[in-house]
């Protein structure tokens, strides 16, 4: 089987070191795709490109972006990384590490986006919400905080290791996942108190795009939200 695509997104990256040693890792590990979105460092520099070393031409193939939805325009599967995870009420900041979803979630998909944050503040709550997932890299709880080109090369190796050992999966593609979450979205908006909403969707999302679920399996929970959602708008309507 073909290995996955591989997209890494850098969002709003600071520093021109970080850039070209990132760019050095893109080549390493053979990265298909290389976009930033909003830099502040600029691919063209001296110094970028003196730490990417013979990895510069991924530099020439960056595409910068004004935003994260531009960036992730194609993937079947966004997963963005944080060294911040939530407790049990903070859903959005629920993560996989980086090996389960190198191993046994990156490969059921074609298109891979892998984004990282800024090196000062990482992603905002705003921009973990346009992913599917959280990606996390486990370290020492008193210092987890890596170097983000240091945890670029971690999750990319991890991507590395799998994606070139590929078990064919039955799975269901990705529009029937984006399909069914777009059957729900709207129901939680009726039955969900505004606060909790964004937790409840970031939910349905981790849970659709983690799974293993068939191309029959989603059909039917398709069915299931359609005719869940008609229930609950036509009690809307008589209440």
């Amino acid at each position: 089987m073909q290995r996955g695509i591989v997209r890494l997104v850098l969002v709003g990256i600071e520093g021109e070191i970080n850039l070209g040693f990132i760019a050095r890792l893109a080549a390493n590990f053979k990265v298909d795709e290389f976009y930033l979105v909003a830099p502040r460092a600029s691919p063209d520099s001296q110094e970028a490109r003196r730490f990417a070393a013979n990895g510069s031409y991924m530099l020439d193939k960056a595409i910068v972006v004004e935003n994260l939805d531009e960036a992730l325009r194609g993937v079947d599967i966004a997963a963005c990384t944080s060294a911040k995870i939530g407790q049990r009420s903070d859903v959005i900041r629920h993560a996989v590490s980086a090996r389960e979803f190198a191993e046994e979630i990156a490969p059921r998909y074609t298109r891979i986006g892998i984004v990282f944050g800024r090196e000062s503040v990482g992603l905002t709550r705003d921009e973990l919400t346009k992913c599917n997932l959280l990606v996390h890299i486990p370290a020492n709880p008193e210092y987890p905080v890596l170097n983000l080109s240091h945890a670029v090369g971690i999750v990319l190796y991890e991507l590395w290791q799998s994606l070139h050992v590929v078990e064919l999966h039955e799975k269901a593609p990705e529009k029937q996942l984006s399909y069914i979450y777009e059957k729900l979205e709207p129901l939680i908006d009726l039955v969900v108190d505004k606060e909790r909403s964004q937790h409840v969707k970031a939910a349905i999302k981790h849970i659709l795009w983690k799974s293993k679920i068939t191309s029959g399996e989603a059909s039917a929970l398709y069915y299931f939200a359609k005719k869940l959602r008609r229930l609950v708008e036509e009690c809307v309507k008589r209440c």
